[in-house]
């Protein structure tokens, strides 16, 4: 059987030999008291009989089809173990083996032993299927030819029409071989060689991960590296080409007299990356070689030196990752030699500017395990400069170093934050550092179902104008849920928030000076809740209806503001459908929500027997007593509340639509909004997107906020995909935010994409900038990026 041209795209690796090797590590012949093993052991304590035929139990292979045919659809590892012949004494010393054969022989002259017909031999987990195998004792050779079939536990599957090995496994030779890879990538070699134990030369082969064409199976696949010999080194798990092709769609289109990558089996090994050039932003051209080194099984280093060519500025990004007993660890950084950014000490002059970017977590035991999250940059506009990835908040970056333990149904932490201002900030109200302790507690349900719940907190928070705030306080609820026979459902809450304040140096806004002293507050509240869910059928039951009318009163001392109490925990305060019926709608507890209120609103939802549903929830709220507790335009700086609510819908899984909107009471003036419309199936999906959200009072952290955001996603075939989005501001400064496009290709062994971004942000040194990035990767290759 020849491989013409359409069919090479396989080559050998060492695996191909020394897998047929193992897997017939023993021969036990069927009729005769005689065992061969591969080993180079012959037992022949009795006469060898005349052959004899037995009824084969495995699966048929015929000898017309193709190898490329059969390669389509390798045998599986699954099957029934066909009938060995029982002959005495036992042979004990060839455990976990099996075997099957349509006829066996032995010529005792030449010391030849054969089995024909369907051979099956199972040894441990590897199979080897065969029409023909024998074992030559005086030439100490063992040969396999006729439709051969190995299959490993590893998944990997050979196909080949000769294989020929001596029985210590060191030498050997294939002829038309087909293998697959455990991660389906496929060699084919004309012919193949097998030295030492440890090399495997294959002649006349190529290597490629992509997969046959199921509609057209002589198709030649994508891409494969053609080459005149490939040598696959078992030790170090590497394959070596000499005079290489790559060609695509088995058209020549590069060419390398040498040519080196590690083997699928392994997925890391020391040496250069692809590397990746462009322009980036205000930065304009460079070009990156990154280096990976692996320094053991655990633990690895990649350095990414950047050259930026116009600024004739060199730029080091390196990250440390390992693996220990207890935990895992990344440490990032990152340093170049430039004009000092904003917020560093000379912004014209040239200094170090960098970064740190680290994180660990550790187990100390099965209760308790402490971690860190480090983030730190020289200066406020240098992540996003020279495009680090940063997981923090945009507005400032957070370093963070805690201790927790979970145990049965409670929860403590403590941790230390240290905070760094990314933002042009015009205050120095802001906070430098905290240092906190939490505890959570739920107790076990009583029979009747009611359970208490604990949080205890005690921080102590540093600012960059001098203040210094410490809170040691508890918030303890004891809930009793009930369900009455008629389905009402009623929560009784009893709630106690206690806290003790050290406030130094706070400028109150209300008294000349700054204030220094304790301060202490004790809000008991009670809160009763009732829900009552009625549903009706539609349409023969292929639609119910829901409607649950939901009223909540709740009573409190008069509380109000304690202006000798920081705010801390309780900034930019939203009322909205998601706070409606919280006891304390803040955040934290540094603000309150006291006094005597009713809460009263509705869910109504109507639901498919396909999946399709619509939801609308809308509530308000009522208090009794008008204070400052919360801020102007807030939503309920009135008795009355504005009302809020939200609208779902999503008659199939081709269109979902969220509103959530708060109107004024008085007016019905909109002055909330969040819109989310998702439309089409999955190969098409237009998602648009608006929120507006007016600006509580005019010294909230954010102004009133209005944008609309757009995408469209589609999936062009099986294999081509593109999308576009844009971001735009509909407030001041009005503009466009961002937009973009990307184009791709991508496959089970290719990905080809093109991605374009337009970003209007202008930050100090970071102006408007057009990014385009061309990226390819090939299956086990690596990838190449152009900015």
């Amino acid at each position: 059987m020849s491989l013409n041209k359409k069919n090479k795209c396989l080559q050998l690796p060492l695996k191909t030999v020394f897998a047929t090797c193992t897997a017939l590590v023993t021969l036990q012949t069927l009729p005769a008291f005689a065992q061969l093993s591969i080993m180079g052991v012959l037992d022949t304590r009795s006469h060898f009989k005349p052959k004899q035929t037995a009824t084969p139990q495995v699966k048929q292979v015929s000898n017309k089809d193709t190898l490329s045919q059969r390669f389509q659809n390798p045998p599986t590892r699954s099957f029934t173990p066909p009938q060995v012949y029982s002959a005495q004494p036992t042979l004990t010393n060839a455990p976990n083996t099996a075997f099957s054969a349509e006829e066996i022989g032995f010529h005792k002259d030449l010391g030849i032993i054969t089995a024909s017909g369907n051979v099956e031999i199972i040894h441990g987990e590897r199979i080897l299927i065969a029409d023909t195998v024998s074992y030559n004792q005086n030439k100490n050779v063992v040969t396999a030819s006729g439709n051969v079939q190995v299959i490993e536990a590893d998944g990997n599957v050979t196909l080949t029409e000769y294989l020929e090995i001596t029985s210590d496994l060191k030498s050997g030779v294939a002829k038309q071989l087909v293998l697959s890879l455990s991660d389906r990538s496929t060699i084919t070699a004309e012919s193949a060689e097998r030295k030492e134990g440890r090399y495997t030369i294959a002649n006349n082969a190529t290597y490629s991960p992509c997969a046959k064409c199921a509609d057209d199976p002589e198709r030649p696949p994508l891409w494969n590296l053609s080459a005149k010999k490939i040598q696959h080194d078992a030790e170090q798990k590497r394959i070596e080409y000499s005079d290489v092709f790559f060609e695509v769609y088995d058209i020549p289109v590069m060419y390398f007299p040498y040519f080196t990558h590690p083997d699928p089996s392994r997925r890391r090994e020391t040496g250069f990356l692809s590397p990746s050039f462009g322009s980036r932003g205000n930065l304009n051209g460079f070009i990156s070689t990154p280096y990976f080194w692996e320094m053991g099984p655990s633990k690895d280093l990649t350095l990414i030196p950047t050259w930026y060519y116009d600024l004739d500025q060199l730029h080091m990004d390196a990250e440390y990752r390992q693996h220990t007993t207890d935990g895992e660890m990344s440490l990032r950084g990152s340093l170049t030699y430039a004009d000092g950014g904003p917020g560093s000490t000379d912004a014209t002059e040239e200094e170090f500017r960098g970064h740190i970017d680290a994180e660990g977590l550790f187990d100390i035991n099965q209760t308790w395990r402490w971690g860190f999250d480090v983030n730190h940059a020289s200066d406020e506009t240098y992540i996003r400069r020279y495009g680090m990835d940063d997981n923090t908040e945009n507005s400032h970056l957070t370093s963070d170093l805690y201790l927790e333990g979970f145990r049965k149904r409670n929860y403590m932490k403590a941790n230390l934050n240290i905070y760094q201002e990314q933002r042009e900030a015009n205050t120095n109200d802001l906070q430098d550092g905290k240092l906190e302790y939490q505890f959570q507690h739920i107790s076990t349900p009583s029979s009747t179902g009611s359970y208490l719940r604990l949080d205890g907190n005690m921080y102590g928070i540093n600012s960059k104008n001098d203040r210094r705030t410490t809170r040691l306080s508890a918030d303890t609820s004891w809930v009793v849920p009930y369900t009455s026979s008629t389905g009402d459902l009623i929560t009784l809450d009893a709630n106690l928030i206690t806290a003790a304040y050290y406030v130094s140096g706070y400028s109150t806004g209300n008294e000349p000076g700054r204030y220094t002293g304790a301060q202490a507050r004790v809000v008991p509240s009670l809160s009763l809740e009732w829900k009552k869910p009625l549903s009706r059928s539609h349409m023969d039951g292929r639609a119910n209806e829901v409607l649950e009318p939901i009223i909540k009163v709740s009573a409190a001392p008069n509380v109000g503001n304690n202006y000798k109490i920081p705010n801390e925990d309780s900034q930019d305060f939203e009322f909205d459908d998601t706070n409606l019926f919280k006891t304390n709608r803040f955040s934290g507890i540094d603000r309150i929500d006291g006094g005597q209120r009713v809460d009263f609103g509705f869910n109504w939802g109507i639901y498919g027997q396909e999946g399709g549903f619509s939801e609308i929830f809308m509530g308000q709220s009522y208090r009794l007593r008008n204070d400052g507790t919360y801020g102007l335009n807030s939503g309920h700086e009135d008795n009355l509340s504005d009302l809020v609510g939200r609208i779902k819908v999503s008659p199939s899984r081709y269109l979902d639509l969220l509103y959530r909107f708060r109107l004024d009471k008085s007016n019905m003036q909109l002055n909330r909004s969040e819109t989310a419309m998702t439309v089409g199936p999955d190969s098409t999906k237009f998602t648009l997107s608006h929120l507006y959200v007016e600006s509580e009072s005019d010294d909230a952290e954010y102004g009133t906020r209005e944008e609309i955001y757009g995408s469209l996603e589609n999936k062009i075939s099986k294999n081509w995909y593109s999308s576009i989005d844009g971001r735009y501001r509909m407030n001041a400064p009005k503009g466009s935010v961002s937009y973009g496009g990307k184009v791709g290709y991508a496959d089970e062994c290719t990905e080809l994409y093109l991605d374009f971004r337009r970003n209007f942000s202008d930050d100090r040194d970071i102006e408007p900038a057009d990014s385009i990035t061309i990226r390819l990767e090939l299956k086990n290759l690596g990838g190449i990026d152009l900015f």
